[in-house]
């Protein structure tokens, strides 16, 4: 019997369109998303998840802040598309004090992705033009802020490479710097520099 079917898949031709190696700031935050499925807004954060209607019986699990920005900024919230997750760090719990002139929000944005059945978070998008994508309005909301970008490269950095762009970042920006996250066609991988606040050298 033969089987009408190409078992070995096509080899994928070779990039020549110089893709881009995007650098952002690594925040001392926590993970924070925020998923609207069938009409309600849900939080997940650590290993819990729950919808804000029911805010007031995990405010004791929620992180320090968040209850209280939750109802202010509830409306913003509302604009999450249907099926769409907002990913981020809530900052301010961290070793890492930032600094309220340059960070004036609590919650920084750095990824959109897609809520399917028992809350499977799927298509994972970091390219920061496509984050109004997530909202019906295709309008990041004012409380809501980006992960700062560092630079923009043509190669693949080694770690000397990264060193020597970690220092010249924390010079420019003069505070501490937990690291950067490297965006390569779609995934990321990351360079931390500091753990529980202290410097230290990075390793794989």
């Amino acid at each position: 019997m033969t089987i009408k079917r190409e078992i070995y898949p096509k080899t994928q031709r070779a990039s020549c369109t110089g893709d881009k190696i995007y650098l952002t700031e690594k925040l001392d935050g926590s993970n924070l998303v925020f998923f609207k499925l069938e009409g309600k807004i849900y939080i997940a954060q650590r290993k819990n998840i729950f919808p804000i209607d029911e805010m007031e019986e995990n405010q004791s699990i929620m992180y320090k802040g968040l209850y209280q920005w939750v109802i202010d900024n509830k409306d913003a919230l509302e604009d999450i598309y249907e099926g769409s997750a907002v990913c981020g760090e809530w900052i301010g719990m961290g070793q890492i004090k930032y600094p309220i002139d340059e960070f004036d929000k609590r919650f920084y944005m750095f990824a959109k992705g897609r809520i399917g059945e028992n809350f499977g978070l799927s298509n994972l998008q970091y390219d920061h033009e496509n984050f109004m994508y997530a909202f019906e309005s295709q309008e990041i909301p004012k409380c809501i802020g980006i992960v700062p970008e560092v630079a923009e490269l043509n190669v693949l950095p080694n770690k000397e490479h990264l060193d020597s762009l970690y220092e010249k970042y924390c010079n420019k920006v003069n505070r501490n710097v937990e690291g950067f996250v490297l965006n390569f066609k779609n995934k990321i991988t990351k360079y931390v520099r500091m753990k529980d606040g202290k410097l230290q050298e990075h390793h794989e």
